[in-house]
């Protein structure tokens, strides 16, 4: 049996990460995944995963230290669950391109998930001091040209929400879920790669067909 080579190993452990191959970068030595691109590449699979209701953590905390309870959404509005990688120790450190991507194409289609009665929650695993720099390079941080993030950041410091949803991986593995107003999960993805995560598309397919049964 052959033995890998550096470059080989390197590449199966960037993979294994999730945090994709070489190809989602933009322009050569710009070191910036094309977001647009990258987000092509999100799919329409259905759940892959069961969620009773009672494993939803129903608490976090937002970017100001407030306490955001799920519950109090209860016959008001759909969630949108979203959790991304936060800043994964492999490797190197950086963003996960389809995490940038996803906060990206959902702050730029955020107007029709709130037709459809639906807020979107994104889940920021692990420490919060990169977040900051996630919005930046996911270009939604309200500076110069960039649209503001229109929609909660929770945060999960502690990984209690991850370990709870049983989707650990390099901090977490990138995850979307669907309740609805009475708070079951109907819909509940885990993905294993940095695009393997369903498009805004197939979020929005799931909620018309969700509003047409109620």
């Amino acid at each position: 049996m052959r033995l890998l080579s550096a470059l080989g190993l390197f590449g199966l452990l960037v993979l294994a990460a999730g945090c994709g191959p070489p190809e989602f970068k933009g322009s050569p030595g710009s070191g910036e995944p094309d977001l647009k691109k990258v987000a092509a590449q999100f799919h329409d699979k259905p759940s892959n995963k069961n969620v009773a209701k009672d494993e939803i953590p129903l608490k976090f905390v937002d970017t100001e230290g407030k306490e955001v309870d799920i519950a109090s959404f209860r016959g008001k509005s759909n969630i949108v669950l979203v959790v991304v990688k936060g800043m994964p120790k492999y490797p190197g450190g950086q963003f996960c391109p389809g995490c940038l991507a996803q906060v990206n194409s959902l702050t730029a289609n955020h107007a029709e998930f709130k037709k459809r009665d639906a807020e979107i929650l994104m889940v920021f695993p692990g420490s919060p001091d990169a977040l900051p720099q996630f919005l930046h390079d996911g270009k939604v941080d309200g500076k110069g040209d960039n649209p503001k993030v229109p929609f909660a950041l929770l945060l999960d410091t502690d990984l209690k929400a991850v370990k709870t949803l049983g989707i650990s991986g390099d901090l977490a593995k990138p995850s979307t879920y669907i309740l609805d107003k009475r708070g079951n999960a109907v819909f509940a993805f885990v993905g294993e790669t940095t695009t393997d995560r369903p498009s805004v598309q197939a979020l929005l397919a799931q909620l018309d067909q969700l509003n047409a049964k109620n």
